[in-house]
Formats: C-alpha cells, sequence, structure tokens
C-alpha cells in the first residue's frame, strides 16, 4: 500500500477526472472562440474505443457493450498533471 492510503485504483480514478475536467475545460474554450486557431485546436480531440456497440443475443438476453473515450489536448494536461501529482504525493 502506498503511503497515505492512496492505492492503484485511486490513481486510474484521479487521472480518469482530471482528464474529464480537462476535456470539458477543452469544450468550453473551443466553444468561446469558434472561428479562431484556439477554438480549432481546443475542438479536435482522439476517440478511441468502439464506433458502434457490440451487442449478443442470446434469445433470452440481449448483451450491449461499449466503450469510446474522447481525449483532447487539455484531457491529456489535466491527465499528466493529475498524474505528476499523485506520485509525488505518494
Amino acid at each position: 500500500m502506498a503511503r497515505g492510503g492512496l492505492r492503484f485504483w485511486h490513481l486510474l480514478v484521479i487521472i480518469l477526472l482530471a482528464a474529464l475536467l480537462g476535456t470539458a475545460l477543452s469544450d468550453l474554450l473551443a466553444k468561446t472562440f469558434p472561428d479562431g486557431f484556439p477554438g480549432r485546436f481546443f475542438a479536435a480531440g482522439v476517440n478511441l474505443g468502439t464506433t458502434a456497440p457490440w451487442s449478443l443475443d442470446l434469445r433470452v438476453a440481449q448483451i450491449t457493450c461499449g466503450i469510446s473515450l474522447r481525449l483532447t489536448a487539455l484531457g491529456a494536461l489535466g491527465a499528466g498533471l493529475a498524474g505528476i501529482l499523485f506520485f509525488r504525493r505518494v
């Protein structure tokens, strides 16, 4: 166990929340400056995951599964900073 009682799953949650906050801030800035370079830069992102959900039909039950993550520049910056701060604390 790490010092301070933090575990690996804490790191994952902190990094995902920081990336989410960074992406939300990026979307806000993209809407604030829609026509200029900052708007285009902040609106650009990379989509990782499935484009359509997977579906498994078992006649009795249907299971649908899929995941998609969108990462922007500020989201990556937020995740990186959260990782650095986490490891400096631990």
